[in-house]
């Protein structure tokens, strides 16, 4: 058994108060980060400190494939600690910290929001990285796809891999796998945690073997691997109710 957590920005108190932020991504695509999907860096450092004094093992994607493949036992204390979209405040304030704490960890990019080139540090906005910008970060992150152009969605319930034709989702996410960034090429993040039932069905055809949703919960050997839960740390849950994530 296993939670995985899930991060989007992680920024001082400061820049959170400010408010709701629109996004800026390399495609063009419009859109605002919910408030929920942010953290502080306070929190975030005693979330990560914590978990590591408290013995638990930072799961990699390899281990949760061969969990679920396999049948192989995951240590009792086990947490993937994940991210999602890639914005700047990911690279300024949560890496430095993973990597003096040698802390692994899983980022689902979606490609087609990915800059080529890297610009100045955008309080105002959330503003995607560059592919430059994440190389420099693999000895933290491995890469997984979170599609190319489809991360997309039409209010809190719908995204596009819902509402487009099964043809162009597959035809998407072979796009996003052509990135050498993309080294977990079977493994996917649901953009927003949305899915319908025809979902994991296409994933499954095109040969992935995990996939990450945003609903709530531990994952078990039960847990469908297309269907894995992920569990979203916002600002306001803090050091007590991340522990009691895990009780």
């Amino acid at each position: 058994m296993f939670r995985t957590i899930v991060f989007h920005e992680i920024r001082p108190e400061e820049e959170i108060a400010t408010g709701q932020r629109d996004i800026a991504v390399n495609d063009g695509y419009n859109d605002r980060l919910p408030m929920p999907l942010y953290n502080n860096v306070q929190n975030f450092e005693q979330q990560m400190k914590w978990l590591q004094e408290s013995g638990y093992h930072f799961l990699t994607l390899d281990e949760i494939k061969d969990f679920y493949a396999n049948g192989t036992e995951l240590p009792a204390r086990s947490v993937h600690v994940t991210f999602d979209d890639c914005y700047q405040s990911v690279k300024k304030y949560a890496y430095p910290l993973l990597k003096q704490l040698g802390i692994q960890a899983t980022y689902f990019i979606p490609t087609g929001w990915v800059f080529e080139e890297p610009h100045a540090y955008d309080a105002a906005h959330s503003r995607a990285l560059s592919f430059p910008e994440l190389k420099q970060m693999t000895d933290v992150f491995e890469f997984a796809n979170h599609t190319n152009h489809f991360h997309q969605r039409h209010g809190i319930s719908e995204s596009r891999i819902m509402w487009a034709a099964k043809e162009d989702f597959i035809r998407d996410i072979k796009e996003c796998n052509k990135y050498k960034l993309v080294t977990q090429k079977d493994v996917f993040g649901y953009p927003f945690g949305l899915y319908d039932d025809q979902s994991p069905q296409t994933l499954s055809e095109q040969g992935f073997k995990l996939a990450f949703t945003c609903d709530s919960g531990f994952n078990t050997a039960d847990t469908n691997p297309l269907l894995l839960k992920r569990e979203v740390i916002s600002d306001s849950l803090g050091l007590d109710g991340f522990k009691q994530l895990f009780a």
